[in-house]
């Protein structure tokens, strides 16, 4: 299995296997969350995954909180078994938008649906219970780690030995094996976040809410909880909706992104094609020894378009791939010794900021 986890004293690792075969469902009463003001989504209807059937629908949702309207007509579809980035900075409304699409918010108009039911009052305590929401706002500081998933998985209705086996898979993966007996209340803020996530995935929901789940984790948890939750996707068809400031590297794990801004979703779709529509040309880094002017105007004559210096490299973009043999040998011609030609793929991170800062769309 290609999940990383760290050995036991033993030396063996923690393998995890499904299951949602093996166990009932039992409602979960979620933990209520007070409504805070925010600002609000609005987007327009984005069905990710190609037409695959979706877990999550929001068709014209619309809050207010007294006269202020704070989502207005929000569409989306997050289709079964993908990975949807909500993003925004502080305030543009991503905290309203996961209240409402848990049922923990009522929308003013419009509704959502879960799972293929739309969810009303009357049957949401049943659907959350097939959802994991990340949060440490209702950990118990004065129970044990164990204790914590323990209460948990029961609220869930699992059976002892699938608790017992669960916890420590989850906690191996998430690097708090040895604080397993810790209470809660002696843990740092970092190590909160990873209880927090482990206590969400603990069921092996179907719905799955993160909020910044690598925030406080070291690289290697990071790339551990990563795997685990492709594993999860992969296995299991998990639908994953992640909450999150982290940007970099954010393509291992999301399939589709929506970036908030003052309260409009003004960015919705699948993360490759939202990349090649902002920027379908390739871009290259140069790196050459010689006169940087002369460098510049060959490169330039050979694709035709702006090229630039920083930090004594050469930034470009070609339309085809067979141009980078002709900027080679022009190069070559000129007598510059070429150290490095290195393709830049645009990312999230570049697509974020490029939206935010200058209002870009794709």
């Amino acid at each position: 299995m290609p999940i990383r986890t760290r050995p036991d004293e033993l030396g063996q690792r923690t393998r995890w296997r499904p299951i949602r075969q093996l166990e009932g469902r039992t409602n979960l009463v979620t933990a209520l969350q007070r409504p805070t003001q925010a600002t609000a989504v609005v987007v327009p209807a984005f069905d990710p995954g190609g037409g695959s059937e979706p877990t999550v629908v929001a068709a014209g949702l619309t809050k207010l909180f007294g006269s202020r309207e704070v989502v207005s007509d929000l569409s989306l579809h997050v289709s079964t078994g993908r990975a949807f980035g909500l993003l925004g900075p502080n305030g543009a409304g991503k905290t309203t938008t996961v209240r409402l699409l848990t049922g923990l918010l009522t929308p003013t108009r419009g509704e959502v649906t879960l799972f293929g039911e739309t969810l009303t009052r009357s049957n949401a305590d049943a659907l959350r219970a097939r959802i994991g929401v990340q949060t440490d706002t209702s950990l118990y500081e004065s129970l044990s780690v164990r204790d914590n998933l323990r209460f948990w998985g029961e609220l869930h209705g699992l059976a002892t030995p699938t608790i017992e086996r669960r916890t420590g898979e989850v906690l191996d993966v998430l690097g708090l094996s040895d604080r397993v007996d810790s209470l809660v209340g002696e843990l740092s803020k970092g190590m909160r976040q990873k209880l927090s996530v482990g206590r969400a995935v603990l069921h092996e929901p179907d719905l799955l809410f993160l909020d910044e789940p690598t925030a406080g984790l070291d690289p290697e948890a990071s790339a551990d909880l990563i795997d685990y939750l492709h594993e999860m996707i992969r296995t299991l068809h998990t639908t994953v909706i992640i909450c999150t400031h982290q940007l970099q590297g954010l393509e291992a794990l999301c399939d589709d992104i929506g970036i908030l801004k003052n309260g409009s979703l003004i960015v919705v779709g699948e993360v490759r094609q939202l990349l090649h529509r902002r920027w379908p040309e390739q871009r290259y880094l140069l790196t050459v020894d010689g006169d940087l002017a002369v460098a510049e105007q060959t490169v330039a004559s050979v694709v035709g378009g702006p090229v630039e210096i920083a930090d004594g490299n050469l930034r470009f973009c070609v339309t085809q791939e067979e141009s980078i043999s002709l900027v080679v040998a022009a190069l070559v011609r000129n007598e510059l010794q070429i150290r490095a030609v290195i393709p830049q793929q645009p990312t999230i991170q570049d697509l974020y900021f490029d939206t935010i800062n200058n209002g870009t769309t794709p």
